[in-house]
């Protein structure tokens, strides 16, 4: 009868009858403590980081974003609307263009710093506010133009050739007009001096430039230079006569117009 085999030990593989040796540490250091993997042998940089890893390619791993709010700068919208660009929208709207477009610049350069809303409204009040400027520039070339309409014609002496309705800063010392009555004088016609005339020019003087004094001392002073200069003249009249003046009202005296105009004026 055959032998039994001895048994074999369930934990040690057979290899020739022989069981194996013990397990060694690979070559370059014993295990680290608390079990893992060894060191890595010569040649390879040791681990950075703090977390046993390698850091991360410069200009980080492909794909990756930061979140909302890593870039410095609140998230966009959450300071609420700003302040300013509302202010600065309604003066926009009733033309307080000076303090609409400072508080548009002002709220422009705020909303991304506080994360605000309200780049639209500051945009449209500075557009409206534009839009201000240019209607007002017409205006007041229209103004200037409406001044510097209807000159009348002259001859090589300056004489007026043609009777024609002017502005009164048109006229010169010298010319004739048609008549002239106490009052607001927008318009005034100007005529040949060889023909029957109702008052001529005798004198154009310019008023002290400044703001404008008020309507009494324009007066006063358009008066006292009339006057002073028709006695300078030492002249009779051949008839009759009072002298008549024509001064800048404020709206003329705003656009610049300074000038007194002189006249005498038969009775």
């Amino acid at each position: 009868m055959d032998p039994t085999p001895p048994p074999q030990n369930p934990g040690q593989a057979q290899s020739g009858g022989n069981p194996p040796g013990p397990y060694q540490a690979a070559a370059g250091g014993p295990p680290p403590p608390g079990g893992g993997y060894p060191q890595p042998g010569p040649g390879y940089p040791p681990p950075q980081g703090g977390q046993g890893g390698y850091p991360p390619p410069p200009g980080g791993y492909p794909g990756y974003h930061p979140y909302p709010g890593q870039s410095g700068l609140p998230a966009p919208g959450s300071g609420g609307t700003s302040t300013p660009a509302i202010i600065g929208f309604i003066l926009s709207i009733f033309g307080i263009v000076l303090f609409s477009i400072i508080l548009c610049i002002v709220a422009l350069s705020q909303i991304p710093k506080r994360g605000q809303r309200g780049k639209g409204l500051a945009i449209a009040g500075l557009i409206i506010s534009g839009l201000w400027v240019v209607i007002g520039g017409l205006l007041v070339i229209g103004l200037i133009s409406t001044y510097n309409d209807n000159e009348p014609k002259r001859d090589a002496s300056g004489q007026v050739t043609t009777t024609v309705d002017t502005k009164p800063n048109k006229l010169r010392v010298g010319d004739c007009v048609t008549g002239i009555e106490e009052g607001v004088v927008k318009d005034i016609k100007v005529q040949p001096c060889d023909q029957p005339n109702g008052g001529k020019v005798f004198a154009v003087f310019e008023l002290p430039a400044g703001e404008w004094p008020g309507l009494a001392a324009v007066q006063a002073a358009a008066e006292k230079g009339c006057t002073d200069r028709f006695k300078a003249l030492k002249q009779t009249p051949d008839k009759p006569s009072d002298v008549f003046f024509l001064h800048p009202i404020e709206n003329g005296w705003t656009l610049g117009d300074r000038n007194a105009t002189c006249l005498l004026v038969p009775e």
